[in-house]
């Protein structure tokens, strides 16, 4: 949302959210310093959506819904009552999972796919769906016609090439730094790396955001507790562009069918990545040779877990120089102009 305000000139943006974002702490990290007219949308969906259309329409403005999987149909809906009157209108979808993939199966699933392609077909509607940073992915099944738009990544000033020493007395930890970054849930397959660890003594687990409770006792339980290194908080940018940046490798290892921001923020550093075998996450780290990835559905995953991790350990320095050429992909010019820009 950053990115698409402050692509335009501060009098022509209009920020539309409701009270909760608006009072929330993400809101205050990424938000709160950009100069916009603010408009409070209330809580229910389709007087959202309304609501948003009017105050679109009033301001001359395009009206962008960055996040739209659940508001395809409340938009066809006010489409249909608008009559033709409504300004033109972006909309990303971020998930474009079927039934049948490592996604839980929703109702959503079955009918997202034959509502968007009604929307994308309405005029002056333009519909994107969310790709990886790296544009590894450019069709989704189930959702013909429907362009994509590159997972928005800035790319941060010079990094260390990877045959430059990195002393371990410069504040981080001894050995081989493996970190776990963002949101750091369940799906986020903690215990599993700290199963896999314990027969990897030289490697230290790096934990950096807020960490939900079953992560946080599975951490608290752990007897690698020299070898853990965790801030349970939400990181601002600064942090974690440092945290990310001071580890060796960054694992994300869940299998997913949508595009992994960590994966490229930590390519955009020239840090390798530990992935899953399978998923979208897979086909970036192997679309790229940024990393090494593990079979999370084997009989012995741990084991699995245990060989990439060796494996990365083995060959970071041409995984990382594979990191810093792929980081050469990455940038927001696509995802903007995808969005705002003068094409339908």
């Amino acid at each position: 949302m950053r990115l698409l305000l402050t692509s335009v000139p501060p009098a022509d943006r209009l920020l539309l959210v409701p009270a909760a974002v608006r009072d929330s702490p993400e809101f205050a990290e990424h938000l709160a310093d950009v100069e916009t007219a603010v408009v409070e949308l209330p809580s229910e969906r389709r007087e959202a959506i309304a609501t948003g259309l009017s105050a679109a329409r009033a301001a001359g403005a395009r009206l962008v819904v960055p996040d739209g999987d659940k508001n395809v149909a409340p938009l066809l809906l006010a489409l249909a009552r608008a009559r033709g009157t409504h300004p033109p209108v972006s909309v990303l979808l971020m998930r474009t999972s079927l039934p049948g993939g490592p996604e839980r199966a929703t109702p959503g699933m079955t009918v997202k796919p034959p509502l968007a392609f009604l929307l994308a077909r309405v005029p002056r509607v333009r519909v994107r769906f969310l790709t990886d940073a790296f544009g590894v992915v450019v069709r989704r099944r189930g959702f013909p016609g429907i362009e994509p738009v590159r997972d928005p990544v800035t790319v941060p000033g010079p990094v260390a090439r990877p045959d430059d020493a990195r002393p371990d007395d410069a504040g981080g930890p001894a050995g081989f730094r493996l970190g776990v970054f963002g949101v750091v849930s369940a799906r986020k397959n903690v215990p599993l790396l700290l199963e896999a660890l314990e027969q990897l003594p030289d490697v230290h687990l790096v934990v950096g955001g807020r960490c939900e409770p079953d992560v946080r006792t599975a951490l608290e339980e752990s007897p690698l507790a020299d070898r853990l290194h965790v801030d349970d908080r939400l990181l601002s940018e600064a942090e974690f562009d440092a945290a990310v940046s001071g580890a060796d490798a960054v694992a994300v290892l869940h299998d997913n069918d949508a595009p992994s921001g960590i994966v490229a923020e930590a390519a955009a550093r020239g840090v390798p990545v530990l992935g899953p075998a399978r998923g979208w996450a897979a086909s970036m780290v192997t679309g790229t040779g940024i990393g090494e990835v593990a079979e999370l559905g084997a009989t012995d995953p741990v084991a699995e877990v245990r060989a990439a991790i060796a494996r990365l350990v083995a060959h970071r320095d041409r995984r990382a120089a594979a990191a810093h050429r792929a980081r050469t992909r990455l940038g927001t010019d696509h995802f903007v102009t995808g969005l705002i820009g003068d094409a339908r």
